[in-house]
């Protein structure tokens, strides 16, 4: 990169010689989470076509997102301590394995639960190592935008997950779920041969007051989780609001990546801000914007739906990276344990939440069910308002 190059693009400015590795990182991040979203992709079939409930069609992802969120900080902890991580080559055929079966056996419903089961142990085991390598390559002055293009990885994977789902729905049927194994097949073969090269761990230097850190990550945490269940409602259900507005399934697939394509950009940016203005302001700030944005999904047709179905992914998704580089910022000994955290018991907690809005709307409808997301929003707000934290007083690694 040249210094005219820098000069035009400040964002890229201070990267680390190993750059590479964070976006060899992305890239295995992208395919880890391709296949997540493809069970979105799955709600209109499972409701309309083969008749499973509302409820039953949303505990896919819940148990997805439960299952990964018990075992994410159990990996996470053994990387602390032990230096245990497993291999991100199987953690892709798991996540792919199990999404990929489900197009044999959909007439089986517990049999389907088992599979969403092996896929979210794949998904469990990348995420923890592969954060703590983040970490070792960051510093202060990098970690947003170094943590952002590991986080983007998994958007872009969400962002194609419905594309990809949808088309395969649209022109096979959900027998062809199957051939979908073939990204994890293809994102293995290529780790095989360009391996991620490992890591060495930074000292690490806590102040003396490290301990009291772990309020603030109480509060960042809550509203972490209020997100995650409004992330996840909103990719589970905007799908069949669509099509119940009218949208054909493709359409509404599309217009959900689009949305996951906005928070690509949302999180790049927001990485990059909460580098140079700070990272508490930067997530009070779109976390708050959300709010309106989403009432007015519910309020608009045509043209501004669409536009604030884009809006709210990305000022939802700009926040994502940035809380967690706050995390490792205020626990710097535990980077496992809070990827974890924050990567697992969040976003199940958030996946627990989209069933409770899943009854809400087997008993309300649907409607009733996405107007309880703004609310949900503005309460993760107030949870990042009342986080107290003070750069300046954080010891981070490498001080």
């Amino acid at each position: 990169m040249t210094a005219e190059d820098a000069n035009a693009k400040p964002w890229l400015r201070n990267l680390p010689g190993n750059f590479s590795e964070i976006i060899q990182l992305g890239f295995a991040h992208m395919v880890n989470d391709i296949y997540f979203p493809i069970l979105m992709a799955l709600q209109p079939v499972l409701i309309t076509t083969l008749g499973y409930s509302y409820f039953q069609a949303a505990l896919l992802p819940t148990m997805h997102s439960l299952l990964s969120s018990v075992l994410q900080p159990v990996f996470g902890s053994l990387a602390d301590r032990k230096g245990l991580r497993i291999s991100i080559i199987i953690s892709l055929l798991l996540s792919g394995c199990g999404i990929a079966f489900l197009g044999l056996v959909s007439n089986h419903y517990y049999v389907m639960l088992g599979c969403v089961a092996i896929s979210a142990m794949g998904h469990a085991t990348f995420h923890p190592g592969a954060l703590c390598k983040v970490d070792a390559l960051a510093t202060p002055g990098t970690r947003g935008r170094l943590t952002s293009l590991f986080t983007v990885g998994g958007n872009l994977g969400q962002a194609l997950g419905p594309i990809v789902g949808g088309l395969a729905l649209s022109y096979g049927g959900i027998s062809s779920i199957t051939w979908l194994v073939i990204p994890a097949i293809a994102g293995a073969l290529v780790l095989m041969f360009r391996p991620i090269p490992g890591v060495h761990k930074k000292t690490v230097v806590t102040s003396a007051s490290g301990r009291e850190n772990w309020k603030p990550v109480i509060f960042l945490f809550s509203g972490a989780t209020l997100r995650a269940w409004a992330t996840f409602g909103a990719m589970t259900f905007i799908p069949t609001f669509l099509v119940l507005e009218g949208y054909s399934l493709i359409d509404a697939t599309f217009l959900v990546s689009v949305m996951l394509l906005a928070g690509v950009v949302g999180q790049l940016l927001g990485g990059s801000l909460s580098d140079r203005l700070g990272r508490k302001p930067v997530v009070v700030a779109t976390t708050f914007a959300a709010v309106p944005v989403f009432a007015a999904i519910l309020v608009t047709h045509g043209a501004l739906l669409i536009l604030f179905i884009i809006l709210f992914g990305f000022l939802l998704w700009s926040s994502f990276a940035v809380t967690i580089s706050m995390a490792h910022e205020l626990v710097p000994t535990q980077i496992g344990l809070i990827s974890g955290m924050f990567m697992g018991i969040a976003m199940g907690a958030g996946g627990i939440g989209v069933s409770v809005s899943g009854i809400i709307a087997d008993h309300f409808g649907l409607t009733t069910a996405l107007a309880t997301f703004p609310v949900i929003v503005f309460f993760a707000a107030v949870m990042f308002v009342l986080v107290r934290y003070s750069p300046e007083k954080i010891k981070t690694p490498g001080d």
